[in-house]
């Protein structure tokens, strides 16, 4: 998958002649083929997810996994039926949400629906993949990983908690279930599960990212800054000239055209749109240690999660990159600190559940209410657990 989009640019960029400045050139490499194909990339994990889930639930090993799990969840007030949502949502959110209706109490499904979003779904994948290797390598990065998906699993237990002794007090429903005889699963119901679900995913990419791709490229784009083209246009220049005239080629004069022009860049990205809402939020931001190119990413990550990787290549000036990007590695490390990466992957897992998220929520809950009580309350758990991380590992000295 990433060879084939790989393989698309690079078409679609033999359409212009080189050094060509096309906005629709940008548009469709930058814009769309980096923005949609650093999500489709994902799809073959996301498949293979959704084909596990599909075989326990066809086998008739989840409905058993909920009755076992029955007495654990009443105890941080969920029903046992909980259980197959949020096995769900570890791939995506959306179809968990859906996956609520098999519960007929509406207490026990609404306080499903909040929490799920916490469950470390497919679309963080990349996230985490792009940073813990750079800042926890080896063994570390495993760890790293595993920890964050605890962490998300421990915020829903004691959220669910809360939330059951408060907005929802009552009694959760008794468990009842008719537990299916355990089948050898065909492959045809197997395929058929696991297209569903497979399904919203694709649906969501080439839908709502797609357009989110589209908006947040023009919004990086225009307006442009004259002075930040032409001194990006004169470093590009000198870049040529001295790769022609100085041979070898010198690493002190390329570091020296790789400032000018990333400083150039990163001007003209200041003056757009995306930049200066991105400056004007990052005071905000400041105390969990993030950066106004930070605080630009989040903007698209608050709509697809997904967007994150690819906004934080078009903040570095880089264009089209995945999560094995080596180029948007080194500039991470240069940059930031192992502190300042944990909290925005904390950040990231926690805060903003993405827009498709924000609207099954609402669909199934039948109330806006809900739909802004879920996006709201987990941002705000977010930014406190997050400052809090950033706070006491900046006074102790740890990951700086």
């Amino acid at each position: 998958m990433k060879v084939f989009f790989g393989w698309m640019g690079v078409v679609v960029s033999s359409w212009w002649p080189d050094g060509s400045d096309s906005f629709l050139k940008s548009l469709l490499i930058d814009g769309i083929i980096g923005g949609v194909g650093g999500v489709l990339i994902f799809l073959p994990n996301i498949v293979l997810l959704f084909l596990g889930i599909s075989l326990l639930e066809d086998s008739g090993y989840m409905s058993r996994a909920a009755f076992i799990m029955d007495k654990l969840m009443h105890r941080i007030g969920l029903h046992g039926k909980s259980c197959i949502p949020m096995i769900i949502g570890f791939g995506c959110t959306v179809p968990a949400i859906m996956a609520t209706r098999t519960m007929e109490n509406r207490r026990d499904r609404l306080i499903t629906m909040m929490i799920l979003p916490l469950m470390s779904c497919g679309a963080r994948l990349p996230i985490y993949a792009l940073i813990a290797p750079v800042f926890f390598p080896g063994l570390w990065t495993a760890r790293i990983v595993m920890l964050l998906y605890v962490i998300g699993i421990l915020i829903a237990m004691a959220g669910a908690k809360i939330l059951s002794m408060t907005v929802f007090k009552g009694e959760s429903a008794p468990f009842v279930m008719e537990l299916p005889p355990y089948r050898l699963p065909t492959m045809r119901s197997i395929f058929m599960h696991m297209w569903e679900k497979s399904w919203l995913y694709l649906k969501k990419a080439g839908t709502l990212i797609l357009a989110i791709s589209v908006i947040l490229w023009v919004l990086a784009v225009f307006p442009q800054q004259k002075s930040s083209r032409g001194a990006i246009d004169r470093a590009q220049g000198s870049e040529v000239h001295l790769t022609q005239e100085v041979l070898p080629e010198s690493a002190e004069t390329n570091e020296e055209i790789e400032t000018v022009e990333g400083k150039a860049a990163a001007d003209a990205l200041k003056y757009s749109c995306i930049g200066r809402v991105g400056c004007a939020v990052a005071p905000l931001f400041k105390p969990l240690g993030f950066d106004w190119r930070i605080s630009t990413a989040m903007l698209g990550a608050f709509a697809a999660k997904e967007v994150f990787v690819a906004q934080m290549g078009i903040v570095f000036s880089l264009g089209a990159v995945d999560e094995e990007s080596t180029t948007l590695r080194q500039k991470l490390k240069k940059n930031y600190s192992p502190l300042v990466a944990f909290c925005m992957m904390l950040f990231m897992l926690i805060a903003t559940p993405c827009v498709a998220t924000v609207a099954i929520t609402r669909k199934e809950s039948g109330s806006w209410k809900w739909a802004a009580a879920q996006f709201f309350g987990l941002t705000i758990v977010g930014y406190i657990l997050t400052f809090l991380v950033y706070q006491i590992g900046t006074l102790l000295k740890i990951g700086i």
